[in-house]
């Protein structure tokens, strides 16, 4: 790479993780006021995470939500992208593959307020609650194209003449499937649920509309800024922070053992 690339790299780098940096090196900070220069450094904050009930039932609130959400819009991506991936070997019949796609990008790039209003509003006129199971399912709704995407992309990798020497071999459709096709997709599928999983506990928009009573740690964490900057708040930023990473690194590591 030459010099100007680097440089291109390190603006759009320090562009992206310095505000992490910053928070993360106000959660250490020893002064209650967030604000420079920081005269010593403490681990208390994180110590009083511990007794703060919110942050508790948020984030297994959250986590609650988070993982069978991450499960299921990855297990509907792989679905969803084996029928696209069917659609791309037999073209001519497959007439319904661009509506079917453009049917799963929809909610993707609706915007989430309109979003969550239509949905609070459907919910009310089936008179319905708002809660997790409810929250889980617009999620999986929003989430679904990401894990369809990046499925798909995974699929049309996989030679098909793997899977038709698996038939010719005897193999039925769900034996192929299961010997042939998953152990190729499963690093992927795993990148997907993880995927799923993240933008779940990051989502805050359609969180603040339909989880009701429930409340996950992306609105308590919301709800407690617009009251009041407190290193708490920072430390509270990187433990989510950490949960994330550590998903991700799980799932890298996962993959490469795979």
């Amino acid at each position: 790479m030459r010099a100007r690339d680097w440089r291109v790299l390190a603006l759009a780098a320090a562009y992206l993780y310095l505000p992490i940096l910053v928070l993360s090196l106000f959660a250490f900070s020893d002064d209650a006021v967030i604000a420079f220069p920081i005269t010593g450094l403490t681990l208390r904050w994180f110590g009083a995470l511990a007794g703060n009930a919110a942050f508790l039932d948020g984030f297994a609130t959250s986590m609650t939500i988070a993982i069978p959400v991450g499960a299921i819009s990855a297990l509907g991506g792989l679905a969803a992208a084996l029928a696209l991936r069917g659609a791309t070997l037999r073209p001519r019949a497959a007439w319904w593959a661009a509506p079917f796609a453009a049917l799963l990008l929809a909610p993707f790039l609706t915007p989430r307020t309109v979003l969550a209003v239509a949905q609070s509003m459907a919910l009310s006129e089936l008179g319905l609650r708002r809660g997790m199971a409810v929250l889980g399912a617009a999620q999986v709704l929003v989430i679904l194209p990401f894990t369809t995407a990046l499925l798909t992309a995974a699929l049309l990798r996989v030679d098909p003449r793997l899977e038709e020497a698996g038939r010719d071999l005897g193999a039925g459709p769900w034996a192929c499937f299961q010997r042939v096709t998953l152990p190729l997709v499963r690093g992927p599928l795993m990148a997907a649920c993880s995927a799923g999983m993240i933008l779940s506990l990051a989502d805050v928009t359609l969180a603040t509309f339909l989880a009701g009573r429930a409340q996950p740690l992306s609105v308590v964490v919301a709800s407690e800024f617009m009251r009041e900057m407190r290193p708490d708040l920072n430390a509270m930023q990187v433990v989510v922070l950490s949960v994330t990473a550590l998903a991700v690194a799980l799932a890298a590591l996962w993959r490469r053992r795979r």
